[in-house]
């Protein structure tokens, strides 16, 4: 059997930098140790990162278990470069700029009404314009934008919020600032930053993301998963059944859970409720804790429409854990215990728990694919900080 060298010399970086990565500050006689690779590979390779600023060195160890001169500490270079994230939704355009090892070091939110995707597109471009180089190596290394649609190749194809009327944002933002740009639907990102934001190794797991919309990102066998055509996770577009065949005699005239239980949704059956044009969050919290029976009702019919999708889920991907990315269930925790109660017909449920981070995830989830394409990492396990 032939062995080509470059693929195994660039296998052994990988696997370098990646232990790096996960396991610094450390040594190269660790490194040779866990990889199972001989001292002279190591500190060729570890050299070559060295030099082009990937990594870096922090001196001796404190203490070592034998004598003689203490082992050099090396750690990943985060200041080798940033990169900047940006999450499009129907009113706002948030960003957020971190290192090459996941801290935030900037993040801001525009809030916009019925602006054009150019007029978007300009605010992102001055956005990343006045960004200062923040003390790194090297200044923009990617950009990653979440939407919320359906993403197919690197192209939108459906977009319930934005019109994006084809514009190629994958290519703008290529050309004007040469850097590789990721473009991926926002559940699927928060699917990612749970995976990757965890000390736990997370193989097969859910995120069911419920904001303006509803989508679930899926994780199998460690890589996300997205269909054929960039539509798997789209369970907002799941038909809620009706008895009354004649109200609803086409498939499409059927309501379906995005239209029923979309936060933004509940929101506006609160309003009407209440009477109201508009009606927040907040308020909706309130009257639940006050006991108002209108909200608790809503809610309660909230909790029986999700818990039977969590049960598809279930049936159809069997996860090991399933997260909840939802400002509405920050606030409210007992939707969770509500629905693992309505789940308990079930022999085996797997964990119901909320995200790590509501606010960020999505944007994590982008710096993620960032990163791991900067490092040319892809498809391979790096734990970031969080």
């Amino acid at each position: 059997m032939i062995i080509n060298k470059e693929v195994m010399r660039d296998n052994n970086e990988r696997s370098v930098l990646q232990a790096i990565i996960n396991f610094g500050p450390i040594s190269r006689n660790e490194l040779s140790q866990r990889l199972g690779l001989n001292k002279v590979s190591v500190s060729d390779i570890v050299g070559s990162f060295v030099e082009r600023g990937l990594v870096t060195s922090i001196g001796e160890a404190k203490s070592t278990s034998t004598s003689g001169r203490k082992p050099e500490l090396l750690k990943f270079n985060s200041n080798y470069g940033y990169v900047v994230n940006f999450c499009i939704s129907g009113d706002s355009l948030e960003m957020l700029v971190t290192k090459l090892d996941g801290r935030n070091i900037k993040y801001s939110v525009n809030k916009f009404d019925n602006h054009t995707i150019t007029e978007i597109v300009a605010k992102m471009d001055e956005l990343i314009d006045q960004l200062p180089d923040f003390d790194t190596v090297n200044n923009l290394q990617a950009i990653s934008i979440a939407i919320f649609g359906i993403v197919y190749r690197g192209e939108i194809i459906s977009s319930p919020f934005v019109d994006f009327d084809d514009f190629d944002l994958t290519g703008h933002f290529q050309q004007k600032y040469e850097v590789p740009v990721i473009l991926e639907n926002e559940a699927n990102l928060a699917a990612v930053f749970e995976q990757d934001f965890s000390q736990q190794e997370l193989q097969n797991i859910i995120t069911v993301s419920i904001h303006e919309g509803i989508g679930a990102g899926i994780i199998v066998n460690t890589q996300l998963y997205t269909g054929y055509y960039g539509q798997a996770g789209e369970i907002g577009r799941l038909i809620l059944h009706s008895q009354n065949q004649q109200q609803f005699p086409r498939l499409d005239k059927m309501p379906n859970f995005n239209d029923e239980c979309s936060q933004q949704q509940i929101l506006q059956k609160a309003a009407n409720l209440k009477g109201q044009k508009k009606y927040s969050l907040a308020e909706l919290v309130k009257d639940y804790n006050e006991d108002d029976p209108e909200i608790t009702d809503l809610i309660d019919d909230f909790c029986y429409h999700l818990a039977i999708v969590t049960s598809d889920l279930i049936a159809m991907y069997d996860p090991q854990m399933i997260f909840f990315n939802s400002p509405l269930i920050d606030e409210l925790p007992e939707i969770l215990k509500k629905v693992q109660m309505k789940l308990s017909f079930l022999k085996l449920v797997p964990p119901l728990v909320m995200s790590k981070d509501v606010k960020f995830a999505t944007l994590l989830g982008g710096a993620s694919l960032a990163i791991h394409n900067v490092l040319h990492m892809q498809g391979t396990r790096l734990v970031f900080h969080h």
